[in-house]
């Protein structure tokens, strides 16, 4: 191939395989300047544009902002008989092809600097500045790219004006849950986010609760379940779209009509959803990454990638255990910014928790295992607590507090949900947080009196 077809190829393979995990990586190595053909040198700006500020790789868009026949030019880089999987192959043999041009440009022009020299000490000049730009060429072949801020502003300005406008493409992902959104602004793209509690809190309820808003308008999600198997999480995600508890599904004697009816419906609904499982135990983050990437290439629609749980990923080999765990949790948040897609992981919390008072056992940051390395990579984390697990005669214990423990964007606080039939339930959140805080203080006074007594 031509250098100049190697050009039609790195353009036409970013269309087609839009904003890939190969893409980005191309845009972060391959500089403008690398297209010797202006056509394309201009679209590979705008393909770029649009990748960091909208996440997408849309041809008719990027034809749109070029106007003039750009759309018939991409249609014909896209004919070329290429392979698409080798992206980043084109574009490495494009960024040597540019490196030739600068090696002639600079070869020639110290050659005639030094016939035109007058004496030895101009053409010693002339070779010691080749010799320089010689190192400065020969290191600026493939390393990532910085980007000036003023090639990310106009981006900046594009997004606002598309959030202005609601357009579904970059908005972020919604839980579904309306008061925690509102505390959350949503979660970009590139976060990687940890949903952390004792067993018996609801975790996996609270995540198939965010797969049900991420598909609700068409957007797909990807779990890995390693801690339940496949058939286990349809079942709960029928009970919860049906409001049934789970035990009755087991127990399909006990089914009314009405019920019957309540499944029907939680069955249509849930075969319109885009949502895929990967049933297996024992992954490594490597495997999380390749099937994800492989999956957001196959349907870029997808919105979220959940991992269920944490410490059921194989550990990586290294010195410490917390080593390895910050391995995982730094593999996770890679790999929310690769496929640009938020990552949930759910994490279980210390025992410690249960060592304390029962009235004292609401979570806190350091009750996070291994909570120095998860705690640094999340961008948010979010734990559940539910007080009737712990004092049954609670006027609490029919609900959940949702607690924003980190939030990088925003801020800290609880969102209250009624838990009822094993499912996360709207609740009215001034009632819900009076409920709860009457019976905190009660129990405060509670332990005053006691320690006054001895």
């Amino acid at each position: 191939m031509t250098p100049q077809e190697l050009e039609g190829a790195v353009i036409g393979g970013l269309l087609k395989s839009g904003a890939s995990p190969d893409a980005l990586d191309v845009l972060a190595t391959l500089p403008d300047e690398a297209f010797s053909i202006g056509f394309y040198r201009t679209a590979y700006r705008e393909i770029k544009k649009q990748a960091l500020s909208l996440g997408v790789i849309d041809g008719l868009l990027i034809s749109e902002a070029l106007g003039g026949d750009s759309l018939s030019k991409f249609t014909e880089a896209m004919r070329q008989p290429t392979v698409e999987s080798n992206l980043k192959g084109y574009a490495k043999l494009t960024g040597k092809s540019w490196f030739t041009r600068k090696a002639i440009v600079l070869f020639q022009g110290t050659a005639d600097a030094i016939r035109e020299a007058r004496n030895q000490q101009q053409r010693d000049q002339a070779i010691e500045g080749a010799l320089a730009n010689l190192v400065e060429l020969t290191t600026d072949s493939g390393d990532i790219i910085p980007v000036h801020i003023q090639d990310l502003l106009p981006s900046y300005m594009d997004l606002i004006d598309k959030r202005m406008t609601g357009d579904a493409s970059i908005t972020n992902l919604m839980t579904g849950i309306p008061e925690l959104d509102a505390m959350l602004g949503g979660i970009n793209r590139q976060d990687l986010v940890v949903l952390a509690g004792r067993p018996g809190m609801g975790k996996t309820e609270f995540l198939l609760s965010m797969v049900e808003g991420a598909t609700r308008n068409g957007g797909g999600a990807l779990i890995f379940s390693m801690e339940m198997a496949a058939m286990q999480l349809v079942e709960r995600s029928i009970a919860g779209a049906g409001n049934l508890p789970v035990a009755k599904l087991r127990d399909p004697g006990t089914l009314f009509d009405e019920d019957w009816a309540r499944i029907s419906a939680a069955l249509g609904m849930l075969s319109d959803r885009n949502i895929w499982i990967v049933d297996a135990t024992e992954l490594t983050i490597d495997q999380i990454r390749a099937i994800s990437e492989t999956h957001k290439r196959r349907y870029p629609n997808l919105k979220m990638v959940a991992v269920d749980y944490l410490g059921l990923i194989t550990k990586p080999k290294a010195e410490r255990h917390d080593l390895a765990v910050g391995m995982i949790s730094g593999g996770l948040k890679r790999l929310a910014g690769r496929i640009q897609t938020p990552v949930i992981a759910l994490s279980q919390m210390s025992r410690k928790v249960d060592e304390r008072p029962a009235n004292s056992r609401r979570p806190i940051l350091s009750d996070l295992r291994d909570s120095g390395s998860v705690e640094q990579d999340a961008d948010r984390i979010i734990m559940l607590y539910r007080d009737g697990v712990y004092n049954p005669d609670s006027p609490a214990k029919g609900l959940a507090e949702v607690i924003i423990a980190k939030n990088r964007f925003g801020q800290l606080g609880t969102v209250y949900q009624e838990f009822k039939n094993g499912h996360f339930l709207p609740v009215d959140q001034l009632a819900a947080e009076q409920t709860t805080k009457v019976f905190q203080n009660a129990k405060q006074r509670e332990r005053r009196y006691s320690t006054r007594a001895f």
